[in-house]
């Protein structure tokens, strides 16, 4: 995380030595697309994202066992950077990434809808107090827990998101730039959004066979800043931070009617995107 926000204030740095040879070109004239005017424009951005989560507590309800694994610690999985991974069409869903489509309203105003296309990963091997019962006399985990410590072995759990901690999301977000050149625009960026989680969940309980499909699991809400880069009124750099919440009430684990996982859990996460902005006529 620390090296992907270095990043992002990196790319921010090197964004500014555009002002100052815009500063050389005079403004243009009446244009309704103009920087002064961004309404009625549309924006498309693609990007991606790193993200920490905070501990949760997870409920495993199934057929055979009903128990909670207290303060469980996860992580993101980032990619390691190729062009195939990261700028093929068809491994798109491989590293984790972010796409928005978005409409200013006004100059200071802009709705959004986007998909946050993030990965949860239980750490394994970490120890954790467990509450509740396991019915399986053919395991080593196999008893009535309250409280003891136990090891998250893959024979145990396997827990991820790793198709996708996927976050359908609706944006309302204001602009204030404060760099106005005809060749180079900087703004500020705010937002609010809610959305639904719809992961496709890898899970394996006392090795089982995982569900593994796209399930409807639980709504989110974040909010962001960000910085900007408008180029020749057509190009965009932008880099933002969130922070949520995500509550995630039924998790499909297995393909058994009524086995599930319930978890609520905070994150942040830290993203570049590169896109354009457009009008339609």
């Amino acid at each position: 995380m620390k090296n992907y926000l270095a990043v992002a204030c990196l790319l921010c740095t090197l964004l500014m030595p555009f002002a100052s040879m815009a500063s050389k070109t005079s403004e243009p004239k009446s244009n309704p697309h103009t920087v002064e005017n961004m309404k009625s424009r549309f924006y498309l951005y693609w990007g991606w994202n790193r993200a920490r989560y905070s501990k949760s507590d997870l409920h495993m309800i199934g057929k055979n066992y009903d128990y909670t694994l207290e303060q469980i610690q996860a992580k993101d999985r980032q990619t390691p950077f190729s062009f195939r991974h990261y700028l093929y069409f068809t491994q798109i869903s491989v590293p984790q990434t972010n796409l928005k489509l978005g409409y200013y309203i006004n100059n200071h105003y802009s709705v959004a809808v986007g998909f946050d296309h993030m990965k949860y990963v239980m750490v394994q091997n970490q120890m954790v107090k467990i509450y509740g019962r396991i019915d399986a006399p053919d395991t080593d985990y196999d008893g009535i827990y309250d409280g003891q410590t136990i090891e998250l072995k893959k024979d145990f759990l396997r827990y991820e998101h790793t198709n996708g901690l996927n976050f359908v999301l609706l944006e309302i977000n204001r602009h204030d730039r404060f760099i106005k050149k005809s060749k180079f625009q900087m703004e500020s960026v705010v937002g609010f959004s809610p959305g639904l989680l719809r992961p496709r969940s890898d899970v394996s309980v006392l090795n089982t066979k995982a569900a593994n499909v796209f399930h409807n699991a639980g709504y989110g809400v974040c909010t962001k800043v960000g910085l900007q880069a408008l180029l020749f009124n057509r190009f965009t750099i932008c880099t933002e931070a969130k922070a949520g919440y995500i509550n995630l009430p039924d998790v499909k684990t297995t393909l058994i009617p009524g086995e599930k996982a319930e978890q609520h859990f905070t994150f942040l996460q830290a993203n570049v995107q590169i896109g354009f902005t457009f009008g339609v006529k």
